[in-house]
Formats: C-alpha cells, sequence, structure tokens
C-alpha cells in the first residue's frame, strides 16, 4: 500500500538559481540583440554634387542626409553628442558646412563649431566669464564627426555688441557675441578689422538673419 503522507525530498534551491541565471542571460543577449537590430544609419539624399579625393578615398558630397526619419542640410546648426574620449562630457554646436559619403555609403559631417565657455579657454589657462547663460562663442574651426553623433537641430542667434540679448522666451536657443580664436585663445567682436573680407561677409550673413528673426517677431520690448 502506498502512503501518501511520505515527506517530499528536499528542495534544491541550486536548480532554482541556475535557472534564474539562464533566463538572466537569454534576456541580456536577446536585449543585444535588439540593440543591434535598431542602430540607426544615416542616408544621403538626392544626387551627389560633387567628387572629391580625401587621403586616397574617394567621397561623394551631398546637399542634405536624413537619420532617424529626421532631415538635415547644409547650414544647418547642430547639436553633436560629445566625444568619448573628451573631458568635456557636453554636447557640442556646430554648423554644417559640408556632407560626404565614402565608398560603403558611411556619412561624414564636415562642422563649423562653436565654444561654450566651458571649454574655450583664455591666455592665462581659464575660462571666460559671460553674465548670458546661453551665449557660446563663434570659430572658424572645422572638424569632422560621423552623421549618427548628431543629435538635433538647434537654433543659435547672432546679436552684434551695439544690440540688446532678446528674452529666451521670445528668441530660445543659443546666443553668440563673440568669435573665439583657439590658436591664440583670443576673443574679438562678431565685427572686427582683423577679419578678411570672406569671413567678415560670412559673420555678416548670420547676424542678418539673426535681425530678420527680431523683426519678425513684431515685439518691441526683447531686452533681458
Amino acid at each position: 500500500m502506498i502512503n501518501d503522507n511520505l515527506p517530499s525530498p528536499p528542495h534544491n534551491n541550486d536548480d532554482d538559481d541556475d535557472d534564474d541565471d539562464d533566463k538572466k542571460q537569454e534576456q541580456e543577449e536577446e536585449e543585444e540583440e535588439e540593440e543591434e537590430e535598431e542602430e540607426v544609419i544615416a542616408k544621403a539624399i538626392g544626387n551627389a554634387v560633387s567628387v572629391s579625393v580625401v587621403e586616397g578615398s574617394r567621397r561623394n558630397h551631398f546637399k542634405s542626409f536624413q537619420i532617424d526619419g529626421v532631415s538635415y542640410q547644409l547650414d544647418d546648426t547642430i547639436v553633436v553628442v560629445p566625444d568619448e574620449y573628451s573631458n568635456n562630457m557636453k554636447p557640442s554646436v556646430a554648423i554644417i558646412k559640408d556632407i560626404s559619403a565614402t565608398h560603403d555609403g558611411r556619412i561624414t559631417v564636415t562642422g563649423q563649431r562653436f565654444y561654450r565657455l566651458d571649454v574655450a579657454e583664455n591666455e592665462y589657462g581659464g575660462k571666460w566669464q559671460s553674465t548670458e547663460s546661453r551665449e557660446i562663442f563663434y570659430s572658424f574651426d572645422k572638424t569632422e564627426f560621423p552623421a549618427e553623433s548628431v543629435m538635433h537641430k538647434c537654433q543659435v542667434h547672432f546679436i552684434p555688441p551695439n544690440k540688446e540679448i532678446p528674452r529666451a522666451k521670445y528668441l530660445p536657443g543659443f546666443i553668440v557675441r563673440k568669435v573665439y580664436d583657439s590658436k591664440y585663445k583670443e576673443l574679438t567682436e562678431l565685427v572686427d578689422t582683423r577679419y578678411n573680407d570672406r569671413k567678415q561677409h560670412e559673420i555678416n550673413l548670420l547676424i542678418e538673419k539673426t535681425a530678420a528673426k527680431i523683426s519678425l517677431l513684431g515685439v518691441t520690448d526683447l531686452g533681458c
């Protein structure tokens, strides 16, 4: 006769732990596979407008590209993810000056960079100060980065020294009042006689673009 009241064999907790570990490992592997599948790749828009050879490698140049459903074009101002090897962990800001693709289709962006106050050094190794928290410095420096490093577009406004800075609620975005020379660690005004004609013309166009935005606001009290 079978005795139903016999004690059950002791439960092995080690088996449960092994099962949990296996499930956890499988879940992590699935998450890694999903991340790989979700990699976003930038693609050029339209036909190439020119061709160049950089270090023996052919590059096609375009007017625009698209990534994650958003289109970017030449002269857009953008926010770029910080360099993982840089001590500065804040995103940088740049103007798109060139869009190129290598033979494998990878898109590279050449950006004309702006400098944040916490990055731009003065000649003594210190940092420049500003009463405007939105201020960044324009520069003529250019840098290359993968199109996948672009985070989003942003607004940058160029305000000459004889004009008031509009309130952020009227004109949100970054403010530029000076130009930074990273070689000599100097700041100069947006309108300066030391610039050559090409550089001054470049700045004047940016100032005019900001002036047009302000005039469209139709608000007289723009000051801080």
